[in-house]
């Protein structure tokens, strides 16, 4: 069971070699998308299996490589990516750079992962006949087991959960369990379903890669369908009513319309068994120095104020920026007036102000896909030497203790 995945695809290959189109239509006719696709090859060896983001003209802007046999992958809240090695035996969860943060392992052939909302993850384990749900120590907090070769899990706002069993023939099925395992509803007859939505209308949606089609049902008939796939692996319904298809024997993800008909695609993959079509957040940027409410002498803030953010001579203006499609240019204003634009890390700008007075300083980051974001801070330039604000700090304090010494009663002085 577990060279299904591989024969699948490769069959896929030889229906190619036939001369079965899976380019049949012009990419300079596809319409354009919004938002990046985060796209799972399982490319059948260490040195070719990846997760990749690409934009919406289908380059890659991110991607974690050297995995082993992935199958799933999705992006978290948080901007970390969540990705289900079959090969490795594991799920992982890596940074923006790649880095493992979270894992959990010894798992048996797993295919599908979810995080959920109440920071557990749910996961479905095809060599192990179980969907599971661990928490972030990576203990098991609920099981179904028994089921037949369990290709996606999906956790129902109900706290139910869909599971589809992914029987190569004509007998495979989506069950849907409560928290206790009962099977309270079930579709059958199914070709071979690998992947399972439930639709905001209650409708469901199905793809069936040994049937070559993606369905949806309502009320237990036919709705909608896409037919004559190549070994689809994975199906989303996007917010514009389109669906996004990951067709692994055509090697590559597209995105149909009501109709059908292809509006978007990425060809060339190696073996695609997921996509996610991502939200098209903008990037985030932070000031970073100068810090607000604080005393800066050339740049280094020296301590806290009760009110304003002073600066005493040049300052270096530093700046976090991050997106998930990278950061393509931050730029610096005083006032209204652009002063630098960079292009790479580190964010920081140099600014030597020779007038004293009230300056908003201003930064906007742009990403790789257009989108923006901004911060700002208003600082006041001051052109008295640190020492005489110190002295005049020593003054008024000393002016305060005698006044105070002279309400206190007789032998008692405040230090």
């Amino acid at each position: 069971m577990k060279k299904i995945i591989v024969v699948i695809c490769v069959i896929g290959l030889i229906l190619m070699s036939l001369g079965v189109s899976v380019n049949a239509f012009d990419k300079n006719e596809l319409s354009k998308v919004e938002g990046n696709t985060l796209i799972t090859e399982f490319g059948g060896n260490q040195t070719i299996s990846r997760v990749i983001e690409v934009d919406t003209d289908g380059n890659e802007v991110w991607n974690k490589s050297g995995l082993n046999v992935p199958q799933d992958a999705e992006r978290l809240s948080n901007g970390n990516t969540l990705v289900t090695e079959y090969g490795g035996e594991r799920v992982i969860e890596v940074n923006s750079d790649g880095h493992i943060v979270w894992q959990k392992t010894g798992l048996n052939a797993p295919v599908d992962a979810e995080r959920l909302s109440n920071g557990n993850t749910l996961i479905a384990e095809f060599g192990a006949n179980r969907v599971i749900e661990v928490d972030t120590d990576g203990n098991i907090v609920w099981q179904k087991t028994g089921v037949s070769s369990p290709f996606d899990a999906e956790r129902l706002s109900n706290g139910n959960t869909l599971i589809a069993e992914a029987e190569l023939y004509p007998d495979g099925r989506v069950i849907e369990v409560d928290t206790a395992g009962n099977i309270i509803w079930l579709k059958t007859e199914l070709d071979g379903p690998v992947d399972i939505e439930r639709l905001p209308n209650g409708n469901m949606l199905i793809t069936e890669h040994v049937g070559k089609k993606v369905t949806e049902f309502g009320n237990g008939t036919i709705v909608w369908q896409k037919t004559g796939l190549l070994v689809p692996k994975d199906a989303e319904r996007l917010s514009n009513g389109n669906t996004l298809i990951t067709e692994c024997g055509a090697n590559r993800v597209i995105e149909v319309d009501s109709d059908g008909n292809n509006v978007w695609l990425k060809s060339g993959l190696r073996y695609p068994v997921d996509a996610e079509r991502l939200p098209n957040l903008p990037p985030s940027v932070e000031i970073i120095n100068p810090k607000e409410g604080y005393f800066h002498l050339r740049g280094m803030p020296l301590f806290p104020l009760l009110i304003n953010t002073i600066v005493y001579g040049p300052i270096n203006i530093k700046v976090n920026s991050t997106s998930a499609t990278g950061i393509d240019r931050v730029e610096f204003y005083i006032g209204d007036k652009l002063k630098k634009t960079i292009d790479e890390e580190p964010y920081n700008f140099r600014w030597a102000p020779i007038r004293c007075g009230r300056y908003t300083i201003k930064v906007i980051a742009y990403d790789n896909t257009g989108q923006n974001a901004s911060d700002e801070i208003t600082v006041l330039k001051w052109r008295v030497h640190p020492v005489l604000i110190l002295a005049g700090s020593l003054l008024m304090l000393r002016q305060i203790k005698h006044q105070v010494n002279r309400r206190l009663p007789l032998g008692i002085n405040v230090l």
